[in-house]
């Protein structure tokens, strides 16, 4: 075509060539050897959005431009000047231009000289091409900024503390950003094409995977906390939203999970509650404490007039020769009277704190006495047994404290067992790296004196288990427990800084530990176990 155009330009025939130039759809000027437009088509009319431009110079055209860099451009520098000048043709240049106040239009300009010039220039003409690059440039401009936002977000979701999660519609795992792989300790490779129940932990009922998977596939988002499980074992607790993600079209193609590690939060709620309990708990029984000793010092005043009146009572019948039915009787008030001493003593000891007078006490022969006393109480059907370490030093203690603390236990599980069965009583050295005390609730650890009681009964109900310290709390039938036991137990354990441990199986069993600091013996030999 250019040499067509050449041709009909040297020849003069350029009306012939007027009705073809306005037929074609780019925009074309020809230009002579001194840059004067002499034919503008239609497209590139349009496209400049002039009016008629014939014997305007390129360089005055009212428009400025702009280089591919958007930097203005002199004029002089307009690319079919320069292939006018040089006589060489300029291919694919990329310009803008834009009228005062108007967006800048682009166009792609490719110019082909045309003959020779005068002496001194390079052509006698220049045949411009222009083809608009406006929209090409905008759909480029719009990419890139999707482009950037669409890097931004993935950056965004890459770097992100929280563990994200892409799955396909069926499942499968697509994507999954660093903190989700550092959280469970699987690498992407790992991860990708796996389908989530790999994080499943068996913690989770299944009802509420069930109401997830009912949510999201009728394009709901779901929130809730699952109990998931890392590769080494460690279970993570979450909040979870697990969203559906659609295709323009409204197809559910993808599901999107965001999950945060609430596990150290849940534990420390958990701590929280229980030293709120722990606290409240102690309170109660401080109360019940002082009001047992108020009650208890009254009622130590009425018993002193009972016991001493009815030993008075016992002793003149005797003496008169009195009805035994009646003496009898006298004898039964005053069994129950010693019965209620017995008890007032035990409410003073928790009242008190249970104060006494430490000295250096053998606990073997402390055994041996409590073991006596409890012996002729058991059924043919029980055994008692004792294993005292052997070489246990004194004790620096009330010898009393020591004779309550084991009758109270051996007590409790004689009672526990209903038919056959063994009660087993233990003493030795022990050293524990972390516990809880089962009465206070504190953890503790260290180098202790165990005292442990046995049994083979009925064992204690879980839901039991945190009152069984409360005064006056007791699972016992009425008439066969006061309740105070294990308060008792506790109160002198902790008299002397120890702590009480209680395991137990329903059906199986109980074991009662009375841990007391090795500092109270003599000499501090400890074997681990």
């Amino acid at each position: 075509m250019m040499d067509e155009l050449s041709s009909l330009l040297q020849g003069g025939r350029r009306a012939g060539l007027d009705p073809f130039l306005e037929l074609m759809k780019e925009g074309v000027m020809v230009c002579d050897g001194e840059g004067r437009i002499v034919h503008c088509n239609a497209a590139a009319r349009s496209l400049l959005g002039l009016g008629p431009v014939r014997g305007m110079r390129l360089a005055d055209l009212p428009l400025a431009w702009m280089g591919d860099d958007g930097r203005p451009l002199a004029a002089e520098s307009h690319p079919g000047l320069l292939a006018l000048a040089s006589g060489k043709p300029r291919r694919g240049d990329v310009v803008a231009f834009a009228s005062a106040g108007a967006e800048p239009t682009w166009i792609e300009m490719s110019c082909t000289p045309v003959g020779g010039g005068k002496a001194g220039s390079g052509a006698a003409a220049v045949v411009v091409t222009c083809t608009d690059l406006t929209p090409l440039r905008r759909a480029e401009a719009v990419l890139r900024d999707v482009e950037i936002r669409n890097r931004t977000l993935a950056e965004a979701i890459a770097q992100s503390g929280s563990s994200v999660v892409i799955t396909d519609c069926e499942g499968r795992i697509e994507y999954v950003n660093p903190a989700c792989c550092k959280a469970y300790g699987y690498t992407e490779a790992e991860l990708i094409g796996a389908n989530p129940r790999i994080f499943k932990s068996g913690e989770t009922p299944p009802e509420v995977y069930d109401a997830l998977w009912s949510c999201i596939l009728t394009g709901r988002t779901w929130r809730g906390e699952l109990s998931n499980r890392a590769r080494d074992g460690r279970i993570i607790r979450e909040t979870m939203s697990v969203s559906p993600v659609r295709d323009a079209d409204g197809e559910l193609r993808h599901f999107v999970a965001l999950k945060e590690d609430i596990t150290q939060l849940r534990e420390d709620e958990r701590r929280r509650h229980e030293l709120f309990e722990r606290v409240a708990r102690l309170e109660r029984m401080e109360v019940i404490a002082t009001l047992a000793g108020g009650v208890a010092h009254d009622f130590n005043n009425v018993l002193v007039a009972i016991l001493g009146y009815s030993e008075l009572a016992e002793a003149v019948l005797r003496d008169e020769g009195g009805s035994p039915r009646v003496t009898n009787y006298i004898e039964e008030i005053r069994i129950a009277g010693e019965r209620a001493r017995d008890l007032v003593q035990q409410l003073l000891s928790v009242s008190r704190g249970g104060a006494g007078r430490p000295r250096s006490t053998s606990l073997p022969d402390v055994v041996r006495e409590v073991v006596g006393l409890l012996q002729a109480t058991l059924s043919d059907k029980v055994a008692l047994v004792s294993e005292i370490e052997a070489g246990l030093p004194p004790l620096s203690v009330d010898p009393g404290h020591i004779h309550q603390i084991l009758m109270n236990l051996l007590i409790n599980a004689r009672d526990a067992i209903s038919g056959a069965g063994t009660v087993r009583l233990a003493a030795r050295r022990v050293t524990l790296a972390a516990a809880r005390c089962d009465s206070c609730r504190r953890e503790f650890g260290g180098d202790y004196l165990a005292l442990v009681v046995r049994d083979d009964g009925s064992g204690i109900d879980p839901v039991l288990r945190a009152r069984i310290f409360e005064p006056f709390y007791t699972t016992k039938e009425p008439g066969r427990g006061t309740g105070m036991g294990l308060s008792v137990v506790h109160g002198l354990a902790h008299l002397y800084d120890g702590h009480v441990r209680l395991h137990s199986t329903p059906g199986v069993g109980t074991e009662m530990e009375v841990l007391l600091p090795v500092a109270l013996l003599g000499s501090v030999i400890v074997r681990r176990r």
